[in-house]
């Protein structure tokens, strides 16, 4: 009786859609649209597999709590001690649609690959062909599209609609994913005090004239500001054109600069949160809503324009950013020290020099800007970068940590500067750059983070070819690839959780494969 009571079962009714199409039974494999009721997490084809599995499922199940706080709203905390590794949340996307921004290129609404000018038979959407039609995530919106021949009114912000009609028709189609979803937070008393929330205003009326008597302004201007402040970037199998996808638990994690769990998008599109450290019992869940290397004020500004509030995480309230001092800009006067937050002012830490916050924040401005237009792709442009900001910033400031980052990413990867095309002197560069990324690691994004293991992965390849290049005696080259294996070990180990058919999952496949290389090597140089 405990059994059934706690672990009540919770429908799913998408089959319209290829993307939401029934997880299988974790017993037999069947298609199953029940779920258990303790975690969510695992799906069954009947009370029999949900009694048989229980002994094995116990121990992972009902990993996190909902709690509500005034201040928070609605929040996840474990439910039990996690350690590292371990599955908090697996969740099926409950609405996935194209970003809509603008200027993005037009792509098929129902594989999400890219167009070549077919057009739906039934309500004239862009689609890549005539299976998408009626095998795919368009299938749910054709006829309200056709109904209202919306496609030759609005055919040129038609990926704007998708997600807000994908919502609304959830109320009909699956009522269950309808209530978890449209009971999220809105901030809507905040967005109401920021300007562009005539923008949202402007968009719902739009989408009553285009849809009369399917919604209210209301209804829809809510859920707009849902769909904008929980959901997800999603990149498109395949296409990896960027998508929004709203995953109603998931969005329950709070935010924290200093994450403590982290997302992995798997190729169906559902998402999985794994703990990335130990998390204590009671403790609140986090993922970042902010890229790791944004300096304080970059964050603040994403954080109360996307989602009204401000950070006062530990990252946040420490001047130094934990020691990291990633938002530190080198002082304008003594030229020795850098400038540290107070409460309305920046501050030297070695002389009388004060910057008010409008200056600093003006410095601060032009740095985000060079650092979110660098060319990823041009490795003489990121070596400037760093030549040129090196002696006016921490060493660890943001602008200089990012641009390592992807610096780090293209050296190896980028024509005239593939391995077999790299000097000696970049080899050292990569690997040298590599060590200070996992130093702020560590602090920034601790534990078993994804960043860490590609990271890792990228290190330990540079490191193999440089110990081959220096062409020492077969002992050395053993005693030194020995160490790049431990490091391989932990690359693995930390991407395993990744989905290897997922586009961000590939990263998985090569540590193994690279893994097993190593492994063969080293037993080849033993047996000499």
């Amino acid at each position: 009786n405990t059994l059934i009571a706690v672990h009540t079962y919770i429908e799913w009714t998408d089959s319209q859609s290829s993307v939401n199409k029934m997880r299988g039974c974790v017993v037999c494999g069947v298609s199953a649209s029940q779920w258990c009721g303790g975690c969510g997490n695992v799906s069954y084809c009947g009370v029999k597999h949900q009694k048989s599995h229980w002994a094995d499922h116990k121990a992972a199940c009902s990993p996190f709590k909902i709690e509500q706080s005034a201040q928070l709203g609605k929040y996840l905390v474990a439910g039990r001690n996690l350690s590292a590794g371990d599955l908090i949340l697996d969740e099926e996307v409950a609405v996935l649609g194209p970003s809509g921004d603008e200027g993005s290129p037009g792509v098929c609404l129902g594989c999400y690959f890219p167009t070549h000018g077919y057009k739906c038979s039934t309500c004239q959407a862009p689609l890549c062909g005539p299976a998408c039609e009626t095998q795919s995530d368009h299938a749910q919106e054709c006829e309200v599209l056709a109904k209202y021949d919306v496609c030759q009114k609005k055919p040129k912000d038609l990926e704007s609609l998708i997600s807000p009609l994908r919502f609304l028709l959830l109320k009909s189609g699956d009522t269950a994913r309808f209530k978890k979803s449209i009971q999220l937070s809105t901030n809507i008393e905040e967005r109401k005090q920021q300007a562009d929330f005539q923008i949202t205003t402007k968009k719902a009326a739009e989408f009553c004239d285009l849809f009369p008597d399917l919604t209210t302004e209301e209804e829809i201007t809510k859920i707009l500001c849902i769909i904008d402040t929980n959901t997800f970037q999603v990149l498109s199998s395949g296409s990896a054109h960027s998508l929004s996808g709203l995953y109603p638990r998931v969005a329950l994690l709070n935010h924290n600069c200093v994450p403590n769990s982290r997302l992995i998008f798997r190729a169906d599109y559902s998402l999985q949160v794994r703990a990335s450290v130990d998390i204590k019992k009671g403790s609140s869940v986090f993922i970042s809503y902010t890229p790791p290397f944004f300096s304080l004020l970059a964050r603040m500004n994403i954080l109360q324009r996307g989602k009204q509030f401000l950070c006062s995480c530990d990252r946040c309230s420490d001047p130094t950013e934990l020691g990291t001092f990633l938002s530190s800009i080198r002082c304008l006067k003594c030229l020795e020290g850098f400038y540290q937050p107070r409460e309305e002012s920046w501050n030297c830490t070695s002389c009388d020099n004060v910057l008010t916050f409008e200056e600093f924040s003006t410095l601060d401005s032009n740095l985000l800007s060079v650092q979110t237009r660098l060319d990823k792709e041009n490795i003489e442009e990121m070596k400037e970068v760093l030549a040129k900001y090196s002696g006016k910033l921490h060493p660890n400031h943001a602008l200089l940590t990012e641009t390592k980052q992807h610096l780090a990413a293209a050296l190896g990867r980028v024509d005239g500067y593939r391995y077999d095309q790299m000097s000696k002197e970049d080899l050292e560069l990569k690997i040298k750059i590599s060590y200070e990324l996992l130093d702020i690691c560590s602090i920034l994004e601790p534990g078993i983070s994804k960043s860490r293991g590609i990271t890792l992965l990228d290190l330990t390849e540079t490191k193999a070819r440089l110990i081959k290049i220096e062409a020492k005696d077969e002992i050395k080259v053993l005693e030194e690839l020995v160490l790049v294996e431990k490091q391989l070990k932990e690359a693995q180990h930390i991407l395993q959780y990744e989905d290897e058919n997922a586009l961000e999952g590939n990263v998985a496949k090569q540590a193994r494969i690279q893994l097993g290389q190593l492994r063969g090597h080293i037993v080849g140089l033993q047996g000499f």
